[in-house]
């Protein structure tokens, strides 16, 4: 077994002494000089944010050498800035190991012939491949070292925990050991990575998330519930890691990829890398060709059933950015486009196809039986797992969205009284979603009134409103719970409850089934394909048409229903053309939008790429028949308006002036918007919705003369 360990060198001794006294010394520069942190002591330090270090069990340092005392240091320094680990029970669980470390440091550094924490293997940090199977070490901590933790004290006589998850519909139980000792592994863990973090930043194998993403794109500091998050290039073989390393950071500061795609991503290059083992003893960027890759590549990926595309176009895009940056190690490629139509397509049913595949999309949706199932095997499973539930189901939030909304998510709608507006970000298009909730409909006053309960609960626990309507505290900072938390749960009480899918089959419960409830819902109702696309918060109306397509019952009504209305422009003159345009023979010369039509022709395109825009657009028709929506509409704008121009003189005054200016020309356009809307609504008033006779849709003839 080929083990390429990550160590210190000897020569670099010096370096490393320097870099943990000047970052203990950025702390405080007292912590070096005391070895007993008392309680008086740590709540003199000004960075330190834990309340729990006693007065009779302070944490020692008194037994170490120098090194281990510089990394111990540092390692607590960081542990006891950190907001999270504010619990007693956190800074308790350590004490045992520093104990442990302090009285057989001089045995540890024996066993593992090592000088320094730092040094110890860590298997999390290794790339570990066996060349005749390409196996991986799945490991995260040292087991020598633990096993020598456990034997230390009162440990031996710690028991196994036992926990339950969820796997192929059936509820599983496994041990492990106990958080007592594994916590050993943590701290070496955190001190290995704590090592790596002196490198400048475009040399480091294990990277920071913080270091990468700004909360002002994306929410995913509060997503870091215990520990801050960070990529792994050591997973990597050591001919691979540079490449990899380039190509994934390049691409996250061009925005491209989101903290939430990176495991799968990162996962991408894990397939090559055992492709490459399997198929060479030593492998090297040297062996590497187009034949290679678009031929045997592609091939072990079918073989191995791969699923979806990206395990081939991902890497390839990544192999031609190493050969662009690292061009004297790595060859250049020219691998062509079409040979990604030769990835089998695994994630279509055996014999079912594209087109069976296309069809059967149509049903990923939960019909009102599982529904009505899912809600009944949860309704007494702890809270507040219930109530997200009727969120996630009542509005179609992606999952992590609905897991994160903020305690005063649920507003009043200061124009009328008969509303309430739920505001709520979504994550993944990085932008902010207004929800107009009506009291007097069924489902939105019991949304109303499950916020509002959960509001209460909050008060109830914590004796004051929380950042998020969902909290998870650890220590003093505050997070939301996690989606992949209350999904375990469910799915264990789905099973318990033998809950059944409409084919019989015991249920495999996720969130994302429940958008897709919300999408077939709305188009079912007769919702346009732009409004499910805004319901919903999509880019784009592609996503939204997977709701609307394949439903035979919704073109049966979009064919009996176009042309039997009156479209307005935006300046309120009636367009009579537009009921023709709707459906033709041969192409489409008018398309269906939120409220109204596109006179746009299609042959520029599917769709408009300004679709937001179109209540400005002169290809806009307003449908007469939808003047209550165009009158929320004007409420919404009207309030977004008053919003804005508020936080315009906000940034001038606070000097942000760029900032200032965008949201001034926001608050221009939106100040158009709302002038077509007021005249659209005016011109149908004075003029009325047309109720005429005549269907304006040319039928195609199914008789034919001879």
């Amino acid at each position: 077994m080929d083990l390429k360990i990550i160590q210190g060198n000897s020569d670099n001794q010096l370096l490393y002494k320097e870099q943990l006294l000047s970052k203990i010394e950025s702390y405080d520069n007292k912590l070096f000089f005391n070895d007993t942190w008392d309680q008086a002591f740590v709540k003199a330090i000004k960075c330190f944010a834990n309340e729990h270090v006693g007065v009779n069990s302070p944490i020692e340092f008194t037994g170490l050498p120098l090194m281990p005392k510089l990394e111990l240091k540092c390692y607590w320094a960081k542990f006891l800035s950190d907001e999270r680990n504010n619990s007693y029970s956190s800074v308790e669980r350590r004490r045992l190991p520093m104990q442990w470390l302090n009285s057989e440091w001089a045995e540890i550094s024996i066993q593992f012939g090592v000088s320094c924490i730092a040094d110890i293997p860590c298997p999390e940090f290794m790339a570990d491949y066996n060349s005749s199977c390409g196996e991986k070490s799945s490991k995260r901590h040292n087991t020598d070292l633990l096993n020598t933790f456990s034997r230390y004290s009162g440990n031996p006589k710690r028991k196994k925990i036992k926990q339950t998850y969820v796997r192929e519909n059936s509820i599983v139980e496994k041990e492990y050991l106990s958080p007592r000792i594994t916590i050993a592994g943590d701290i070496h863990k955190n001190i290995v990575i704590q090592r790596e973090q002196f490198k400048p930043l475009q040399r480091r194998m294990i990277v920071y998330l913080n270091d990468l993403y700004s909360e002002d794109d994306y929410r995913f500091k509060d997503a870091q519930r215990t520990t801050d998050r960070y990529l792994n290039f050591f997973r990597y073989s050591e001919w691979l890691r540079d490449a990899v390393r380039y190509h994934v950071i390049n691409k996250i500061q061009h925005g491209e990829l989101a903290p939430s795609t990176l495991i799968g991503y990162m996962g991408r290059f894990v397939h090559f890398s055992d492709f490459m083992h399997e198929k060479f003893e030593a492998p090297s960027p040297a062996f590497i060709s187009d034949t290679l890759i678009e031929d045997e590549y592609l091939i072990w990926g079918n073989n191995k059933e791969l699923s979806g595309k990206n395990w081939f176009t991902d890497t390839v895009a990544m192999l031609q950015t190493a050969s662009r940056e690292f061009s004297n190690d790595w060859p250049s490629l020219s691998v062509s486009k079409r040979t990604a139509k030769k990835i089998k397509k695994t994630y279509y049913k055996e014999g079912l196809g594209r087109i069976g595949y296309a069809n059967e999309g149509v049903g990923r949706s939960y019909s009102q039986r599982i529904i009505d199932d899912i809600h009944e095997a949860i309704k007494y499973t702890r809270s507040p797992i219930p109530q997200i539930f009727v969120l996630i189901l009542a509005t179609g939030m992606r999952a992590e969205d609905g897991h994160s909304v903020l305690f005063d998510c649920l507003k009043d709608d200061p124009d009328d009284d008969n509303f309430m507006i739920l505001h709520f970000w979504q994550n993944k298009v990085r932008k902010w979603n207004r929800k107009p909730l009506s009291k007097s409909d069924k489902s939105h006053s019991t949304l109303i009134k499950v916020i509002e309960n959960q509001r209460k609960s909050i008060i109830l626990k914590y004796g004051r409103p929380t950042k998020y309507l969902f909290p998870n505290v650890r220590g003093t900072r505050e997070s939301f719970l996690s989606q992949q938390w209350t999904a375990n749960e469910i799915k264990k009480k789905v099973i318990s409850q033998h809950v059944k899918d409409d084919d019989g089959n015991p249920l495999g419960f996720s969130w994302h089934p429940l958008r897709h409830t919300m999408g077939t819902s709305l188009a079912q109702n007769g919702h346009d394909i732009l409004n499910i696309m805004m319901e919903l918060g999509h880019t784009s109306p592609d996503m939204a048409t997977v709701y609307v397509n394949n439903r035979l019952e919704l073109k049966k009504r979009a064919l009996l229903e176009k042309g039997g209305g009156r479209f307005f422009t935006i300046h309120g003159s009636v367009d009579d053309r537009i009921g023709e345009l709707l459906v033709r023979k041969e192409q489409l010369a008018a398309t269906r939008v939120c409220g109204g039509a596109c006179s746009m022709p299609a042959q520029i395109g599917d769709w408009c790429e300004h679709a937001n825009a179109c209540y400005t657009c002169k290809h806009f028709r307003a449908d007469a028949k939808d003047v209550d929506f165009f009158k929320s509409e004007k409420i919404a704008i009207n309030a977004l308006m008053q919003e804005q121009q508020e936080e315009s003189i906000e940034l001038a005054e606070s000097g942000k002036l760029r900032m200032s200016e965008i949201t001034t020309r926001r608050f221009q356009k939106n100040k158009e918007v709302y002038g077509s809307l007021e005249k659209i609504v005016l011109a149908i008033e004075e003029n009325g919705a047309f109720k005429g006779t005549e269907q304006k849709v040319k039928q195609i003839k199914l008789e034919f003369e001879e």
